[in-house]
């Protein structure tokens, strides 16, 4: 991997941190991603008029993205109605790169490397191990926090393989991208208006601010993992961007203010490990 994409995938996955940890801390967690969603589509609306339309063979995928990515909304909401940030994002993440791998063998034939293969352990070991790494102040991780953890880990596998088969059929992946973002605007801000449709109107006033924070980061860092998958098998930009709960379990930390132990730092250290082997 070139060190321009792995330091460009790296960034990616610190803004992926960054916003899960806005939504984690916020009020109402469907509300702020409704808001988030709807901030998206109207920001990249004007470029849908400069850039190039995707190729034909792309559009399935784009609307199969903009379910999944829907789906994964609303598993990783209801995830964080059940746990700790610092227990629910690793293991929601930790479990996608492992079935990418999966799929991405399957359907597009991609393999992976002996240290490639030994770096994604690394990194997936470690992101694992930071949900067992449970200090005292930690609620236990209940049943449902575990099966909507893997549930979320699922969609973010199979997303992440629709979306980087679509950019690459595209034949742009900034035109894939920014419809992707545009349609991913109607399915949960739909779900909030049903569901909590006084909330929405009341408290969408006060939380704009967090949505279209949540929007910058979100888009920036999945536009740029859009353009990575066409730049390397899926499986190694899939793995890498997980490296996001390194800085998730500094955010956790330094912001949240949930206990980091000295065990969570030699996790941290092994991970590093993983991407020196996956930068090799």
């Amino acid at each position: 991997m070139s060190p321009f994409i792995l330091l460009a995938v790296l960034f990616a996955a610190f803004l992926h941190a960054s916003w899960n940890a806005v939504v984690k801390v916020s009020g109402d967690r469907l509300v702020v991603m409704a808001v988030t969603t709807l901030s998206c589509a109207v920001l990249v609306s004007p470029l849908l008029f400069i850039l190039p339309a995707p190729a034909r063979e792309s559009w399935v995928f784009l609307g199969m993205s903009a379910v999944l990515h829907g789906i994964y909304m609303l598993l990783l909401i209801k995830a964080y109605s059940h746990g700790d940030f610092v227990q629910i994002y690793p293991l929601a993440r930790g479990s996608a790169p492992l079935l990418t791998a999966l799929l991405g063998f399957i359907f597009l034939r991609e393999t992976l490397e002996p240290l490639e293969l030994a770096g994604m352990f690394c990194i997936v070991a470690g992101i694992f191990s930071l949900t067992l790494n449970r200090n005292s102040e930690s609620q236990p991780l209940s049943s449902p926090a575990l099966v909507y953890s893997l549930l979320t880990g699922l969609s973010i596998a199979i997303y992440s393989i629709s979306d980087g088969t679509g950019a690459r059929l595209s034949q742009n992946p900034h035109s894939y991208a920014a419809w992707m973002f545009f349609l991913d605007g109607f399915i949960i801000p739909s779900v909030a208006f049903f569901r909590r449709r006084t909330l929405l109107i009341s408290i969408g006033k006060t939380v704009w601010k967090q949505g279209i924070l949540v929007a910058v980061l979100s888009a920036i860092g999945y536009w740029i993992i859009i353009w990575a998958f066409t730049q390397e098998r899926i499986a190694m930009i899939a793995v890498l961007r997980e490296t996001s709960v390194l800085f998730a379990a500094l955010i956790s930390a330094l912001i949240i203010k949930e206990v980091f132990t000295r065990q969570r730092a030699l996790i941290i250290a092994f991970m590093v490990v993983g991407i020196a082997l996956l930068a090799v």
